[in-house]
């Protein structure tokens, strides 16, 4: 039997319905697990959602698995061993019966897997292939988690890198709903409900949780003045990721000079993402390439389409997009991708994007600083 069982009952109580987000995710796992994938990696800033899908899986697995977890700084939760350990956490593994049942969740383990190698990580990268060979013939399977993902090429072949997603609409409203105790509490509804709704898309479970908290403890409800403060919870998380900006827009199309046909299309799409043009079948604006010298209005231009159409703005400077450390700018490109997918609808305005796509663009390996502006919106 699992040892997880309190996850696994957290997942039950938040569950709330046949729709949850997590059923595709434990469906998927669950049939890896039962086809004997030897390496999972679970890539997801929030740990115990992670775990709590993990005990939900091994439960419903039959026969039901045992869920072993570790970390480097406690060891093996059931006993404390292999603590400081990568190499005794896997030896464990190695020699754990191959007819048991388990699943072993190995915490954090990317700043080993990560390059360049050394005496310290090359062992484990190599144990790590022993193990999958071996794995594919037994009961058991390993599950790597971690916010970030750090992927060795000799490790690519046989491991299945899973995104864990943030929570999506239907999730944000049933969580909503979750953390007030008394329903009088809840002063929102209508569409006041749904706009607190889309202010918390793109924010963890955990910070909607301490967002709408303070809230709670601060005047006994939550009411629409809280989405303001929710917004300012998701500029702290954006620009904690170091990679994208939110901007609070409130440039007018009348601040814009000239660029007749850019302002009658805003006007003509503003209410594309509504419902009612859903249900019309009319599709969503894709993007829009501003090309021009400095000075000519393409950031007052991504201010203002964002302003009009009352959506989210994030800016990505995509000099920030690459690293020096071979996989980080894959990794930055996965966050971001990942991020505002999550925020959508939104305007996602990626400035000086002839940076990024210089060569591309010029057909060159440099210039001398004259080229033509770029940005997309």
């Amino acid at each position: 039997m699992t040892q997880n069982l309190p996850k696994a009952r957290e997942f039950d109580a938040v569950k709330g319905g046949q729709n949850h987000p997590f059923e595709a995710l434990v469906t998927r796992l669950d049939l890896m697990i039962r086809a004997r994938y030897p390496l999972l990696y679970i890539v997801g800033v929030e740990e115990e959602p992670i775990e709590a899908v993990i005990a939900q899986v091994a439960l419903q697995v039959t026969p039901a698995r045992r869920v072993l977890l570790w970390d480097i700084v406690r060891g093996w939760e059931d006993n404390g061993s292999g603590k400081g350990s990568a190499m005794a956490a896997l030896d464990r593994i190695g020699k754990t019966v191959v007819e048991e049942y388990t699943i072993f969740v190995l915490r954090d383990l990317h700043p080993i897997l990560k390059y360049p190698y050394s005496e310290k990580n090359a062992p484990v990268v190599r144990e790590l292939r022993n193990l999958t060979r071996e794995l594919k013939r037994s009961k058991k399977t390993i599950v790597l988690t971690s916010h970030a993902l750090e992927l060795p090429e000799e490790l690519k072949e046989e491991m299945t890198v899973i995104d864990f997603p943030l929570p999506n609409v239907q999730e944000i409203d049933r969580l909503i709903s979750h953390v007030v105790e008394k329903p009088e509490q809840l002063q929102v509804s209508g569409l006041a409900r749904e706009q607190l709704v889309k202010a918390c898309q793109g924010l963890s479970r955990a910070r909607i949780g301490r967002v709408l908290a303070k809230a709670l403890a601060a005047k006994q409800q939550i009411n629409e003045s809280d989405i303001d403060g929710v917004l300012e919870e998701k500029q702290q998380a954006i620009r904690q990721t170091g990679i994208l900006e939110f901007f609070n827009s409130r440039e007018s199309l009348k601040s814009v000079g000239g660029l007749e046909n850019l302002k009658q299309w805003v006007k003509m799409r503003q209410d594309a993402f509504t419902d009612e043009a859903r249900r019309y079948g009319i599709p969503n604006p894709k993007g829009v390439l501003l090309v021009g010298i400095q000075g000519t209005g393409k950031s007052l231009s991504a201010k203002t389409i964002a302003s009009e159409w009352r959506l989210p703005l994030l800016r990505l400077d995509t000099g920030r997009l690459f690293g020096g450390i071979v996989g980080e700018s894959e990794s930055r490109v996965r966050q971001m991708i990942q991020l505002a997918e999550a925020i959508a609808p939104c305007v996602l305005w990626i400035d000086e994007i002839d940076k990024a796509f210089g060569n591309i663009i010029s057909g060159g390996d440099g210039d001398s600083g004259s080229r033509a502006g770029y940005s997309v919106v």
